[in-house]
């Protein structure tokens, strides 16, 4: 009863104040609350737009760390793991593992690859390019699974990267021959230039 009362009150109140205002006093209050209104959007707005400029700066400026396999045919086939930052910044490895034993297809046993990258700085545009053994890394038919974790600018970054061997031990690289062999390596290094710019 109290607040039926007080609403009545209230009602009263406000209906009294509206009739003692000139309309030009209605209409400045209501562009005064029209005002208020715009200018509370307009800093909204301003603050999503903000927040989306500074994300769209922070992806387009962090480090983007890829783990990939290349293949050359110079004299011979070769096949490697290359880790490289595709990004705008350097970052820190913090840390790397893989679902196959790099040991593998190490060429020697005292060298794994990239099993030491760990705490390693890696600039923009800087890659780390391991030569494997290709007979010993076709023979797994299951595509390895690499986990990369990355810091840059006090943020941590993890990517997962899925290589597929068995789709690369499909690809085949025809080469021309000449009747020397060091023209003939030349000839194949030219190639293979070549194909990487395509």
């Amino acid at each position: 009863m109290f607040l039926t009362q007080l609403a009545s009150a209230s009602d009263t109140m406000f209906t009294g104040l509206l009739s003692s205002l000139s309309p030009s006093d209605i209409i400045q209050l209501l562009g005064i609350l029209l005002s208020t209104i715009i200018s509370t959007i307009a800093v909204i707005i301003s603050v999503v737009t903000l927040r989306q400029n500074h994300q769209m700066v922070e992806e387009s400026t962090r480090p983007y760390i890829v783990v990939y396999t290349a293949a050359t045919n110079f004299q011979s086939p070769m096949y490697y793991l290359v880790i490289k930052n595709f990004g705008q910044t350097g970052a820190r490895i913090t840390s790397f593992s893989c679902d196959f034993d790099l040991a593998k297809c190490s060429y020697s046993p005292k060298y794994i690859p990239f099993e030491h990258i760990k705490d390693t700085f890696i600039a923009p545009n800087q890659s780390f390019v391991c030569n494997v053994n290709q007979r010993e890394i076709f023979e797994d038919p299951k595509p390895i699974a690499i986990n990369i974790s990355y810091e840059a600018n006090n943020k941590t970054y993890t990517d997962s990267f899925v290589l597929n061997i068995k789709a690369d031990a499909d690809l085949t690289h025809s080469r021309a021959s000449t009747k020397d062999k060091e023209l003939k390596i030349i000839s194949y290094t030219l190639q293979d230039m070549v194909e990487k710019m395509l």
